[in-house]
């Protein structure tokens, strides 16, 4: 009887003792890289459907919990589908991706950072900001709206599973940043799963935005066109966030960690995109305006109450209106014409800048509308 009991008790010990070599999966941290974050969307999505062992006994929501036994199906990297299974009941579903959001941020262990295949520019599709859509003025209290885009209807990416990026940014400068993504940009269905968060721990002045977008299960999409658009906001007072005698800061925004995942979870390389803004002192904008010393548009009569005329040696493509705060009051498509007529009725008295955007040139001019 006792060999029978010690027999036992040394095969309980060992099956204590091989637990953790199956792995200890943190709910949410999908990808077993030691923190909860967007690109465990990718891994969840992509499982999402699949079902295998469940666990032995509850656990906490954000607390280890013991793999008992391993699926069947693995990622490319190596990576069981276990660790997709945030909530261990046994099935990949929407319980396990809503536990990435109410666990994101969270860290565990080593934190090994996430690594994605650097896209080759004029060879790799590009993710890229509409670089049009930006006021030829950026000051206090603006207010923009820039579309980001990722592949065309002529250069589609043909198999995407999942999209995951990080939006970094000066929060000194920003007072608000916020993407609304374009769902139909992965499929034109209701199979899709998005998350956006923003990290607590950034360096100083930095702020970032993290961003993902999965399809539910294997099941990749055609993707292309406008991915969502940046709505950005500047602080509404900048003489104490501009140096003496600087009448304009750079702010930098840049789309980083850009992963990409197709039907088989391999990468698809994207090059990544930043752009620069030049948020002026409101007292010099007048001054820059008119230091304008482009001949090669014309623009009359300036001022004006019922329309404006324009004469460029360039062919029109469109022409914006924007009032001194960059806010856009609005957008005229031109048919590629190199004389254009544009009605200023029902806008407001004063200076407005006008932006005209040629096949190769961008000019911004400086007019004035009267009150009639």
């Amino acid at each position: 009887m006792k060999y029978i009991d010690r027999l036992l008790l040394s095969l309980f010990l060992l099956c204590l003792l091989q637990w953790p070599i199956l792995g200890q999966v943190f709910p949410g941290d999908a990808d077993n890289n030691g923190r909860v974050e967007h690109y465990d969307v990718l891994y969840t999505g992509y499982a999402f459907g699949e079902i295998g062992p469940s666990r032995l006994g509850e656990s906490p929501d954000d607390a280890e919990a013991v793999i008992s036994l391993l699926w069947e199906d693995i990622f490319p990297s190596g990576l069981n589908f276990a660790f997709a299974d945030a909530d261990g009941n046994g099935a990949v579903d929407f319980l396990d991706l809503l536990t990435i959001s109410t666990n994101y941020g969270i860290e565990h262990g080593v934190v090994v950072a996430s690594e994605f295949l650097e896209g080759v520019p004029g060879t790799d599709p590009a993710i890229s900001f509409d670089r049009s859509a930006v006021p030829p003025i950026v000051t206090e209290n603006s207010r923009l709206e820039i579309p980001l885009f990722l592949g065309t209807l002529d250069a589609p990416l043909t198999d995407v599973n999942g999209i995951a990026f990080t939006i970094t940014y000066d929060a000194e400068l920003i007072a608000d940043l916020r993407l609304e993504l374009e769902p139909d940009w992965l499929g034109r269905d209701s199979q899709l799963f998005i998350l956006q968060g923003v990290p607590e721990a950034s360096p100083v002045n930095q702020a970032r935005l993290d961003v993902a977008m999965t399809r539910l299960g294997k099941q990749p999409a055609m993707a292309f066109g406008k991915i969502g658009t940046l709505s950005i906001i500047i602080e509404d007072d900048l003489i104490e966030l501009l140096p003496d005698n600087v009448d304009q800061l750079p702010v930098a925004i840049s789309v980083v960690g850009v992963g990409v995942i197709d039907g088989d979870f391999n990468t698809i390389p994207v090059v990544e995109d930043s752009i620069h803004l030049d948020v002026m002192n409101p007292a010099a904008i007048s001054d820059v305006i008119d230091k304008d010393q482009n001949k090669l548009v014309k623009v009359f009569p300036n001022p004006t109450q019922s329309q404006v005329n324009i004469q460029s040696a360039d062919l029109i493509q469109e022409v914006q209106l924007f009032m001194l705060n960059g806010q856009k009051l609005k957008t005229l498509t031109v048919p590629n014409k190199k004389d254009f007529i544009v009605p200023v009725q029902g806008l407001p008295a004063g200076p407005l800048l006008l932006k005209i955007i040629g096949v190769h040139s961008i000019t911004t001019k400086k007019i004035w509308i009267q009150s009639p």
